[in-house]
């Protein structure tokens, strides 16, 4: 494996202070702006009742659950706001817990993923090690994840995990289990009564259960491959991809600049908003021809399925 490069030998130190640059309000536009695009999909349905305009709302509202699960990665690395008590707050309350995601379990697994990428010692590593496929074998994962199936899979397992929480007897086992579902249960509620009041008691599971389980399943798939399936991994620059999107499929599935991978394991303290700069800084300093990078996700999805 070659020798890892040196931060400061990416990026000089101007750069480096550049990308680092906090601006609190992109982030309070982003949850605001996320959160509208799902409520106006709610009243459409509401409104104007079709099967067109439930599918898109099931892909809009799908695309704006990732939406807030980069954000809650945010929190996760600390970089949503400059204040960590708004930080964690924000990422637990109006990111994570809706989603049902839970920041603080979730910010030392992925920190470790960032210390040991592509590693024995990668938590992640389960992801990317039984590729490549075959095409049919990645034509059957997409179709249990637009039907449904792996969405159920995964909230039932960590549902299982929460219930399996031991404990010395069971009053303590039941605080412990109701402290890891109360943020979930809690935002889940009132996003349900908020649905209820101003719409319809269905549409909370039409548009907000149901893209969870179907389209979300299906974005993190095809990010999860694209993120670390089949990189050279020889070192800090081919560990991880960068995957070149264009503006439609950056709003349906990879927003917030996710698609910029490769820079966010460089500059782990680089905010969402300056990952696209952060990479125009290593094409102008000659780092393009090293880097792990992909012109579409299509054409990592036929790696992925070359087995």
């Amino acid at each position: 494996m070659a020798k890892d490069t040196k931060i400061n030998e990416l990026l000089t130190q101007d750069q480096l202070k550049e990308i680092k640059q906090r601006q609190d309000w992109r982030n309070v536009l982003s949850i605001i702006s996320n959160w509208s695009q799902i409520f106006i999909c709610f009243w459409l349905l509401y409104s104007y009742p079709s099967w067109v305009v439930f599918l898109i709302g099931l892909i809009v509202v799908g695309s704006r659950q990732f939406a807030l699960a980069v954000l809650m990665h945010e929190g996760a690395h600390k970089l949503l706001f400059s204040n960590l008590t708004i930080n964690d707050w924000v990422s637990q309350w109006l990111c994570a817990y809706p989603i049902f995601q839970d920041t603080k379990p979730y910010r030392p697994y992925h920190l470790k993923h960032h210390k040991f990428t592509e590693t024995k010692q990668d938590p992640d590593l389960i992801l990317s090690a039984p590729f490549p496929i075959s095409k049919s074998s990645l034509r059957r994962k997409i179709f249990r994840d637009l039907v449904g199936l792996t969405g159920w899979k995964r909230y039932s397992s960590t549902l299982i995990s929460i219930f399996s929480t031991k404990a010395d007897n069971l009053p303590k086992k039941f605080i412990l289990v109701s402290k890891k579902l109360r943020g979930f249960l809690v935002s889940n509620l009132v996003i349900f009564l908020f649905i209820s009041y101003f719409f319809n008691w269905y549409i909370f599971f039409l548009l907000w259960w149901l893209p969870s389980l179907t389209y979300y399943s299906l974005i993190i798939r095809v990010r999860n491959i694209a993120e670390h399936v089949m990189v050279p991994n020889q070192n800090n620059l081919d560990n991880t991809r960068t995957t070149i999107a264009s503006p439609v499929i950056r709003y349906l599935m990879v927003p917030h600049n996710v698609n910029y991978h490769l820079e966010h394991h460089l500059f782990i303290s680089c905010p969402w908003y300056n990952l696209r700069k952060a990479h125009n800084m290593l094409k102008k300093n000659g780092f393009l021809d090293k880097m792990c990078i992909e012109n579409s996700y299509l054409s990592v999805l036929k790696k992925a399925s070359s087995g």
